[in-house]
């Protein structure tokens, strides 16, 4: 592992790892993004009740993908077994949805976007136009390091490999890890699913963590905003840690410790 970030190197590494451990458990490619690396999927658990984590939207947000690495590698090792049954509840982990931003920050600039200068998390269908006018007030009214929402909704591969895979599947509830703030989005411009409450509930009983509603352009565009608008279920935007995007690694045991604890409740309530 480099000093500084988790790259898709090391989450390759890690994969690899991963299939050679367990097995029995299904690790495979729901696409590719933009320069053609893999988008991971690992799936521990076989149960009825679906649940999705997603991390490494944006490029040095990298930590997020180390997280959801780190929480398969335990929870396939049995270390949460008191915790999540796996015959009850699936879990579908992709750890790093923009494998080619968070290579082009690894190389020391501020980059958020995919390698075509497209911010994924502005590329779903949800009020997307609207999200498309408030970009030039942010600087972002072409191609760049962030918050460009690209020509039209899904058209970036990574958000159309999301996009699929969530189509594909009947999640009963996702998280999406960003960081940072320690905050959990759960809305969609004022509209929160049914069975939402109770996720926050158990969330803020055993996290610092707080639910919090995002405003401007932030309120629409993402994954969150667009698996509510689309199936009316819950739905969570979660920003691990506290600093400067990007954390340094030597955050990582404090943002790892602070945010399992959710991870462990989502698993746990989805299967209530």
């Amino acid at each position: 592992m480099s000093n500084n970030r988790y790259t898709y190197t090391e989450l390759t590494d890690d994969i690899s790892a991963f299939s050679s451990q367990y097995p029995h458990i299904p690790v495979f490619s729901i696409g590719k993004s933009l320069e053609g690396r893999s988008i991971y999927a690992i799936k521990p658990g076989h149960g009825s009740r679906r649940l999705f984590f997603s991390g490494a939207y944006h490029g040095t947000e990298h930590l997020t993908a180390k997280v959801l690495v780190t929480f398969a590698h335990r929870l396939a090792s049995g270390e949460y077994a008191a915790h999540i049954n796996l015959d009850d509840t699936s879990l579908y982990i992709v750890p790093m949805v923009n494998p080619d931003g968070v290579e082009i920050a690894a190389g020391g600039v501020y980059w958020q976007a995919n390698a075509r200068g497209v911010d994924i998390n502005h590329n779903f269908d949800a009020l997307w136009a609207l999200s498309k006018e408030t970009e030039a007030a942010h600087g972002a009214n072409a191609p760049g390091p962030t918050r460009y929402g690209g020509e039209y909704p899904e058209s970036e591969p990574e958000t159309k490999a999301i996009a699929d895979f969530t189509r594909q599947n009947s999640f009963d509830a996702v998280m999406a890890l960003h960081s940072q703030g320690e905050v959990i989005y759960y809305d969609f411009c004022g509209l929160v699913p049914d069975g939402t409450e109770k996720y926050l509930e158990a969330f803020e009983s055993v996290s610092r963590y707080r639910r919090a509603m995002p405003e401007g352009i932030a309120a629409y565009g993402g994954y969150k905003d667009w698996f509510i608008k689309k199936y009316k279920k819950p739905g969570f935007t979660v920003e691990i840690g506290l600093g400067e995007n990007p954390l340094p690694m030597s955050d990582f045991d404090e943002v790892f410790s602070g945010v399992l604890p959710i991870l462990l409740a989502a698993a746990k309530q989805s299967a209530i």
